[in-house]
């Protein structure tokens, strides 16, 4: 029987994997330091794949204990329901890649703010003044950590005239 875990187990141990594959392949510079600009992302690489074997192990075994009668009841209720969970992330999912069209023209911040309230509304929360002073505010921090603390360059879209 394959359980909810056991198929995040098997994801996430693929993710880990083509993650540090890729990783890997980050080309050094003789310049880098001894860490090198791959060291964070090979130990993440690392990690994801080996806590996806984890929950992919433990699920299994969890599963090969059970008797045949607690498997039947976990095996129909396991993926009752699932359906509509799946469609919800498939429209988060959509509303992330409306962001990635939209930052290089809109620009990061007006985009993080309409992403910060489409979410929102999209999970059931009112379209309010109080909403649009919270997607306001975090995208404002957003950027102030992003440009103003770490001097990453964002996309400015339409704000590139006003010298942002």
């Amino acid at each position: 029987m394959i359980t909810r875990n056991i198929v995040g187990g098997i994801a996430t141990t693929i993710i880990g994997a083509v993650y540090l594959y890729l990783a890997l392949h980050i080309r050094v510079s003789a310049l880098a330091d001894g860490f090198g600009p791959r060291g964070m992302p090979v130990i993440y690489g690392w990690l994801v794949t080996g806590l996806g074997l984890l929950l992919l192990v433990h699920s299994a075994i969890e599963v090969a204990r059970l008797s045949p009668e607690a498997r039947a009841v976990l095996s129909e209720k396991e993926w009752a329901g699932q359906g509509r969970k799946i469609l919800q992330a498939a429209g988060l999912f959509a509303i992330a890649i409306a962001f990635l069209f939209a930052v290089n023209i809109l620009g990061y911040p007006l985009t993080l703010a309409l992403l910060i309230a489409a979410v929102a509304v999209y999970m059931g929360a009112r379209p309010d003044l109080l909403l649009l002073v919270i997607a306001a505010g975090g995208a404002a921090m957003m950027w102030f950590i992003f440009v103003g603390l770490l001097d990453v360059r964002m996309p400015q879209g339409i704000f590139s005239s006003l010298g942002f």
